[in-house]
Formats: structure tokens, sequence, C-alpha cells
């Protein structure tokens, strides 16, 4: 017999944390519908996120991001009107019709978020009163696990640097600043360390119970 969760469950965490495997997992044990923020975007947008970032800039896949966490959580929101300015409801207009399809979901839903999502001081508001989950790792371990990945999806720049040592520097400088970000967006903190994704999975489900 499958394990039942309420509604939703989001995870956020820094790159590396394994939302996506872990995500899926806890979709499998909870016969719920996994949903990848990330993934959506590109797939609405018709564009990496890296690309996004590089034509538009963070601003706008930030805009994207709570547009979608809105929709997800339903949420409704009037900051794209109060932003003013002319075009601005036509705007709104465009982006609601891109995502209304992840309005009002009947299914309960495993949503793995961006690594950013934090940064925005409404998104952390929304995300602290769902059921969110920090998955939080030793940084070091967080970077072998991304450090090597030759994807080039990842739209942080110093991941592009040669030097290890210097990546590993930016690396840690950007979790140590979004940390208490995770933390004050979330309900519970779960430490990914020597886990695997089913047994990180295992350990969320005990907390719904």
């Amino acid at each position: 017999m499958k394990n039942k969760i309420n509604n939703r469950i989001l995870l956020i965490g820094y790159m590396g944390s394994g939302k996506t495997t872990v995500g899926k997992a806890l979709s499998q044990l909870t016969d719920s519908r996994f949903i990848d923020m990330d993934k959506e975007i590109e797939l609405i947008e018709k564009m990496p996120i890296r690309k996004i970032f590089m034509l538009f800039g963070e601003h706008e896949f930030r805009n994207k991001e709570a547009e979608l966490l809105d929709k997800l959580c339903n949420i409704t929101s009037a900051a794209d009107i109060m932003t003013g300015g002319k075009g601005a409801i036509e705007k709104m207009m465009d982006k609601a019709s891109k995502y209304s399809a992840f309005e009002n979901l009947k299914d309960d839903i495993i949503v793995s978020c961006g690594g950013g999502i934090i940064l925005d001081d409404l998104n952390c508001t929304i995300l602290k009163d769902q059921f969110t989950i920090f998955l939080d790792g030793d940084p070091k371990l967080l970077f072998e696990r991304v450090k090597e990945d030759k994807s080039n999806e990842r739209p942080n720049s110093f991941m592009d640097i040669e030097d290890e040592n210097i990546r590993f520097s930016q690396f840690l400088k950007r979790y140590e600043s979004r940390r208490p970000l995770y933390e004050k967006s979330s309900k519970y903190t779960i430490n990914i360390d020597g886990k695997t994704p089913d047994e990180i999975a295992e350990e969320i489900i005990k907390k719904i119970n």
C-alpha cells in the first residue's frame, strides 16, 4: 500500500542536494505526481534556463519561477499588475496562459524547486506555509556531486571556472549565503549525507505522519 501525502510536498536545497532524485523516489513511494520546476519552465519557455539567464537576465527567470510557484501552491497574486508600466496586464495574462496548466491541481504532487527560489521574499513566505523540506548536506560533498557536470545547464557562471579551488570557494560562498534562507523557508531540514534517495524519501514520509 502506498503512503499518502497531504496534497503537496516541496523540496528545496542547494545544487547537488538531490532534490530531483529524492523527489522521484518520494513520488514512487507516495504514488504522487513529480514536478521539477526548472524542467517545466524550460519546456514552457522552450529554452534552457541558462539561455533564459543569458538572453533576459536572472530577474526575468525569477519572475517565471515565482509565477509557477504561485500556480502550484494555489496563490493568487497581483504582483505582476502592481509592477505597473505599459503592457503589465498583458504580460500577466501571457504568463497566466503559459502556466495555467498548473492551477488548482487535484493530484498529490512532489515539487523539486530551483536552488535560487528562496532569493525572493514572497517565495520564502509561500514556501514556509507549505510542507517544505530543506535537503541539506556537507557543502564539500554537494560540490563533489556537481563539479564535473558537463551538461552546461547550470546558470551559475562560476561553475565554468577551470581552477577547482576557485570554483569551490565561489560554490561555498553562495551556499553559506543561501543556507539561512532555506532554513527559514522550510518546515523541516533533512541532512542527506550518507543516505540513499529512498532513505531520504522514507525520512520525509515519517515527517508527514
